[in-house]
């Protein structure tokens, strides 16, 4: 039976974004074995969920952690955001931010998931892990001193410290005793490219209609489209390309001037997930497997990179200075740290959600008022930009 100083299961984003992050413990000695059902990689990246058609914003933040992490070659993958306009269709509701005004090059940007997935796997393949692909946990056993693991293969493994990034696709988490917390948005969002007759040039757009929000965010030469469809709604929804693009142009404002293309959409049910606690003794759970969020504010792989950073740090400091695993009480604190953090980005997104799904006249009157005072407001629009970049008071950097 192989013993592990720390099992991380799943291999996607998360799960590799924290293999980069704990390499100074690695290289001290840490023994990790990392499990994932993905094919073995080859010449190509894991072939992930996480690594799909999809594109996902990277807030400031994100970005430095990525650099801190030795992936300046993101930089040729990255579609930047340089400006971001917010509007509120038929109502007087509108602000637009530009970078360069509030002394920065960008706000963040958006990377492809497989290119993002490429470089990861670039990142780590040759670190010293026990990578185990096509394998999976199927079962999970407490231990005085860490976990043991069957594996579907019918091999058992046992661990001092046990980190989930799955995304919640496995049965470990209830099997440990977490409880799931889901609220559902009862609508489904719609994920696409589209053509646009003029060119971004780095602008994000986030577009509230009477029919819920329209995000387009540069993606190389088109724009990334994150489409919300409410679900009393959803039949008179277009189905066609033809009848969709007709659609758009009618509710988004032509932006951009005209859509003249959308490419095959993706669809997935709208809900957040959340857990009542991320540690138990020898356990930490992280990434979308902690937490999903509505996609209206773009915060959820920024909100994972955040607790990530956070479990990184932690593990590399303990292991650095004493060649221990973080015991339960300091796993417990640095759950409460994570869900302080996503209690933050849950509260203003849903208030976010909230506001522009009402359709009281006089909360249609204030949200157009506060649109416009970001824009009489310097200081009032650096903060709400701010903390969309992921630079809000608290928030951890590999590096100090």
């Amino acid at each position: 039976m192989k013993h592990y100083d720390l099992v991380i299961v799943g291999g996607g984003m998360a799960g590799l974004t924290l293999l980069a992050a704990i390499e100074p413990a690695i290289r001290l000695g840490l023994s990790v074995t990392l499990i994932d059902p993905a094919p073995k990689p080859q010449s190509h990246p894991p072939q992930s969920p996480s690594f799909d058609d999809r594109a996902t914003a990277l807030s400031g933040q994100a970005l430095e952690t990525f650099h801190t992490l030795g992936m300046a070659g993101i930089e040729e993958h990255l579609s930047n955001i340089t400006d971001i306009e917010v509007s509120d269709r038929g109502h007087v509701g509108y602000h637009q931010m530009s970078a360069t005004s509030q002394q920065r090059n960008r706000y963040g940007a958006v990377i492809a998931n497989r290119a993002m997935g490429a470089l990861l796997w670039q990142r780590c393949q040759n670190m010293t892990v026990d990578f185990r692909f096509e394998q999976q946990a199927r079962a999970i056993q407490p231990l005085s001193n860490g976990h043991r693991l069957t594996l579907n293969q019918g091999e058992i493994i046992e661990t001092g410290l046990l980190i989930l990034c799955d995304g919640g696709r496995s049965t470990l988490i209830e099997q440990l005793g977490f409880q799931r917390l889901t609220h559902s948005f009862h609508a489904k969002a719609r994920v696409a490219t589209v053509r646009t007759e003029q060119p971004h040039l780095g602008r994000a757009f986030e577009r509230f209609t009477g029919q819920g929000p329209v995000a387009m965010l540069p993606f190389g030469a088109f724009s990334a489209l994150v489409w919300t469809i409410p679900e009393q709604l959803a039949a008179h929804y277009p189905e066609t390309k033809t009848d969709a693009v007709t659609w758009l142009n009618q509710h988004f404002g032509q932006r951009l001037g005209r859509i003249d293309e959308i490419s095959d959409w993706q669809e997935y049910p709208l809900e957040e997930k959340r857990l009542n606690s991320l540690a138990c003794h020898h356990c930490l759970i992280l990434g979308n497997a902690a937490a999903t969020l509505h996609p209206v504010a773009g915060q959820g792989f920024n909100l994972a990179i955040r607790g990530i950073v956070r479990a990184a740090k932690q593990i590399n400091h303990s292991y650095t200075s004493g060649q221990n695993l973080p015991d339960f009480a300091t796993l417990n604190q640095l759950s409460q740290t994570i869900l302080n953090d996503q209690e933050n980005t849950v509260f203003a997104s849903r208030k976010l959600i909230d506001l522009f799904n009402s359709s009281n006249p006089l909360i249609q009157l204030g949200r157009g008022i506060g649109l416009n005072s970001l824009d009489r407001h310097p200081s009032f629009s650096q903060l709400f930009a701010l903390a969309g970049m992921g630079y809000a008071a608290g928030a951890p950097a590999l590096n100090g």
